[in-house]
């Protein structure tokens, strides 16, 4: 049998000069026979790395940037695709590259020698469509290649090198995973005969290399960077494609096109490099921080766009995240928009301005307004008032909840303790008369605050931060918050009104029983005064009903109530048409699925109730609500069935919440150093707070810089939620906040309308000393 083989060459990508052409050897033509498989020789004695782009780009004599090459490596793997092939229409093959040429192949083959590999068909003319890298070819449709670019883009690797003074940051970008190449040809099977067929792979992507200077002063740590398109008619840069080289078929110098696939309800705009160095044995992990003379340099993959006329195509920002401090963000202007601008297919580079100081962390302005309500994730503080400066005993909190949202915390849990108020009715008269009571008012008190802190004065501080952030960001703010409500205990005892119980039989100032029982009292009371509350505008309280396709523009401005009740009883006693302005949902156990219902806990509702996926411990030790390992395995369960749940449920209705937060709490062993008896009551125990604290905060950063799942985190609640403390939560914030720009989030698939930017100049690839 004839053996007919591909000559496969890389091509080099520029950055300011066109791609030069490889040459093709020809070869003797011999007639093939019909039927013929087409193989490629024997194995590779080694599959090591991957292809990659050259680290540093060759220069001219006068010392410019030409372009950076293109070089195979052993182990590359490449997808072929030829729909008149009669067995096997796509295969992938592997590369070994040329030994005096690396963007050469001297040897390609099957990577699997027991599939039926491409072979002649009927048809006399035979179309070869090439794909790089062949793993994340998910299929053909319509003769078409299917593939994904990740809207998450980590570093596979740090290098840092000492250099002019400092020391720069180079990221090993996951060229394997993002560096699209493609190739084309068309040939006839009655003239190959024994040539080898030439398919020449031109780089497809369009790549940004970022390069972050240090501040002139001091240091600044980054968490992120965010690559975002905005404006034009094509601003999807990640997500699900099929690649269509149609032009390529009629014109052989034109490059393929694309069009998304299911992405019209997803975040596709967007792109994320984390500023995260993993842990070492010799070292914790940690964000890189730059100094003066300091660099970081990292590479986007963005899909390419040719149509690039102004309007057309798309303006690029990218969005530095920093530590403590609100995102940089610098619009670099319009792709293929002329000098200066990002060209499709090549390597741009762009020299950001130096870091400065930021101002206020409003990072939910920034993400699309359209996202769904339910994919977002939220920093929380565990019991928020809980603070010393409000007197606790044990704090949970090292700052007052207006330092924490202006730290970036959108998610609020307090405790609240209910003194309420009944109007008694006396029916009848002698040694048992008849009662009936009314509610009438309650005081909610919230647990560890100072004595005229209730309620309502938490929601007016929430409320006046949301105003503050409109005042400072006009017609753009998208913050809002959401307040969890969790019971201190049930009441008990209630005061009355009008004909107060007497007899010696009634406790006339603690007799609860008459009027429901505790739990009803205290369900009640929460729910009536929060309605009173949200009647008044200055509260900022969402009233409208929250579905799954509640959006993020949809609450902006506003505070989402969420009420935990304790007990089964308590949903019977609210009327089942009830419309309280809150979501409601069971603490059913330290970790479980209830359901979550808008306006009344009420099972009879005819609302469709969504679901709350949680886990909630506090009190960690022996004898308690679990061990370090139960609290440690259950705070992982919930963040990994938040990637189940999101990969087999479409309809975006379910809310997750992960305490992470508690105490140590009787004999704890085994925890990294921690061991200790712990005292049992709440008061005068801060160090079973804080060594809890030291123990999570560390183990939940890594966890979630290590999770590369498009999924919500959702409610993530932990102690001392604030960028001031000394327990690494400054990382753990941002680690939460950053998950909302990592992933192709879900959205509402109306037309988007873009945030507020402006052109840039077209000297953005050198740099500049103004960020916007």
């Amino acid at each position: 049998m004839k053996k007919i083989g591909y000559l496969l060459f890389a091509a080099t990508i520029m950055t300011s000069v066109g791609c030069s052409d490889d040459t093709i050897v020809e070869k003797p033509v011999v007639p093939a026979e019909v039927g013929e498989e087409i193989t490629f020789g024997s194995s590779l004695e080694k599959a090591g790395k991957r292809t990659v782009y050259d680290d540093t780009p060759t220069t001219g004599e006068d010392g410019h940037t030409q372009y950076y090459r293109v070089s195979w490596v052993d182990g590359d793997e490449v997808a072929i695709y030829c729909p008149q092939a009669s067995q096997g229409t796509l295969v992938n093959y592997r590369i070994t590259p040329a030994k005096d040429d690396p963007t050469a192949s001297e040897l390609v083959e099957k990577v699997n020698p027991d599939q039926a590999g491409l072979q002649w068909g009927q048809d006399d003319d035979h179309y070869f469509y090439a794909f790089y890298p062949a793993d994340r070819v998910k299929g053909t449709e319509d003769g078409k290649i299917r593939g994904t670019v990740p809207t998450t883009q980590n570093v596979k690797s740090w290098n840092p090198v000492l250099e002019n003074g400092g020391k720069t940051w180079y990221g090993k970008t996951q060229t394997e995973e993002n560096a699209y190449m493609w190739a084309y040809g068309h040939f006839k099977r009655s003239g190959m005969g024994d040539a080898v067929l030439p398919l020449t792979f031109h780089p497809w992507m369009t790549v940004l290399e970022i390069v972050i200077p240090g501040p002139e002063t001091g240091t600044k740590t980054v968490t992120n960077v965010n690559i975002r398109a905005t404006e034009g008619t094509q601003t999807m840069i990640a997500g699900d494609f099929i690649c269509d080289m149609t032009p390529v078929e009629a014109d052989p110098k034109a490059v393929p096109v694309y069009r998304p696939i299911g992405n019209e309800g997803t975040v596709s705009n967007t792109i994320s490099i984390s500023g995260w160095v993993p842990a070492t044995e010799n070292e914790e992990g940690h964000f890189i921080e730059l100094g003066p003379n300091d660099k970081m340099v990292v590479r986007a993959y963005l899909l390419p766009i040719d149509d690039v006329s102004e309007g057309n195509a798309r303006n690029v920002q990218v969005s530095v995240a920093t530590l403590n401090g609100a995102a940089l963000t610098r619009t670099l202007g319009w792709a293929g928009g002329g000098d200066g601008s990002i060209q499709p297919h090549k390597v741009n580079r762009v020299t950001l301005p130096r870091l400065i100081d930021t101002g206020t962390n409003y990072w939910m302005s920034s993400l699309d307004k359209d996202i769904y309500l339910s994919e977002l994730s939220l920093p929380g503080s565990k019991f928020s008032y809980l603070t010393s400066e409000n007197g606790a005993s044990a704090p949970y909190q090292g700052v007052g909840l207006d330092q924490q949202f202006l730290d970036g915390v959108r998610a609020f849990m307090v405790q609240v303790g209910v003194d309420a108020t009944y109007h008694a009715t006396r029916t009848g008269s002698g040694w048992n008369p008849t009662y009936t009571y009314e509610y009438e008012s309650a005081n909610l008190n919230v647990q560890g605050a100072p004595s005229n802190t209730t309620l309502a004065t938490t929601i007016a501080d929430l409320a006046q931060q949301l105003a503050t952030a409109e005042n400072n960001m006009p017609d753009r703010s998208l913050e809002c918050a959401v307040l969890m409500v969790t019971a201190l205990g049930k009441p008990e005892s209630v005061n009355f009104t009008g004909n107060p119980p007497t007899g010696i039989w009634r406790n006339v100032t603690a007799d609860i029983n008459d009027v429901g029982g505790g739990w009803k009292v205290w369900i009640e009371a929460v729910t009536k005064e929060l309605q009173k509350l949200s009647e008044n505008s200055q509260y900022r309280i969402f009233s409208e009903e929250i579905t799954a396709n509640t959006t993020l523009d949809d609450v902006k401005g506003k505070i989402i109530l969420k009420v935990n009740y304790n007990e089964a009883s308590q949903e019977s006693d609210v009327d089942a048409d009830a419309n309280y302005p809150m979501l409601f949902s069971r603490w059913d156990g330290i970790i479980n699925d209830v359901d979550l219902r808008w306006g009344s806990p009420n099972t009879s509702s005819s609302r469709t109730a969504l679901s709350w996926y949680y886990q909630e411990a506090t009190h960690i030790g022996s004898g308690t609500q679990g061990s370090p390992a139960d609290k440690w395995n259950n705070i992982k369960t919930v963040f990994d069935e938040s990637i189940t749940k999101y990969e087999q449920n479409d309809n975006h209705d379910t809310w997750f919440m992960n305490d992470c937060g508690g105490k140590f709490y009787g004999t704890v062993t085994g925890t990294n150093g921690y061991d200790g008896n712990y005292a049992t009551t709440e008061a005068g125990t801060p160090d079973a707070i804080s060594k809890f604290t030291r123990w999570i905060n560390p183990q939940v950063t890594a966890y979630l810089q290590e999770r590369d799942a498009n999924a919500s985190l959702g409610l993530v609640y932990f102690n001392f939620a604030d960028k001031q403390s000394e327990y690494g939560s400054n990382y753990l914030v941002q680690s939460v906040i950053d998950n909302n720009f990592k992933f192709n989030l879900r959205k509402e698939g109306s037309s988007e309308t873009p945030m507020p930017s402006t052109k840039a100049d077209a000297s953005f690839a050198n740099g500049g000393s103004v960020w916007q």
